[in-house]
C-alpha cells in the first residue's frame, strides 16, 4: 500500500510502566505494508504526559509533526518543536515529555525489532 491516510491508521493507547498522561501510537508503515527493515510510528503525547525513560540497542529517527516537547538523551534535555529532527542513538537512555498545554506529536522510525 503506497499511501495511507492519517485518519485511516488505528490509534492505540500506549500502556506500559513509566507512561504518564495519555500517550497514543499509530503504525502507518512497517513490515505489513512492505517495508522490511523499518517501522514508522506516530506518537502523540497529551499535555503533562511522557513516555517511559528507557534504553535499548536500536536507534530512533524522529521528526516533530506538531506541538513541542522535550527529549531527554543520556541526561541532556533538548527542546524540540514542529519541523525539528532528532536522532536517539542505540543504548542511550531517553524519554519524550510534554510539559506544554498542546498535544505533542512526532514520527519515530525504528528497525523492525524495535516495534513490539
Amino acid at each position: 500500500m503506497p499511501v495511507r491516510k492519517y485518519t485511516d491508521v488505528t490509534e492505540i493507547q500506549v500502556k506500559m510502566d513509566g507512561v504518564a498522561g495519555e500517550v497514543t501510537k499509530k503504525v502507518p508503515i512497517g513490515k505489513a505494508e512492505g517495508w522490511d527493515g523499518y517501522t514508522m510510528r506516530v506518537f502523540k503525547i497529551s499535555p503533562g504526559g511522557n513516555t517511559p525513560k528507557h534504553k535499548h540497542d536500536w536507534e530512533h529517527v524522529n521528526y516533530i509533526m506538531s506541538g513541542r516537547g522535550r527529549l531527554l538523551i543520556d541526561g541532556e534535555i533538548f527542546d524540540v518543536e514542529e519541523k525539528d529532527f532528532a536522532l536517539v542513538p542505540p543504548n542511550a537512555e531517553h524519554q519524550f515529555t510534554n510539559p506544554y498545554d498542546q498535544p505533542f506529536e512526532f514520527i519515530c522510525i525504528v528497525p523492525n525489532r524495535g516495534e513490539y
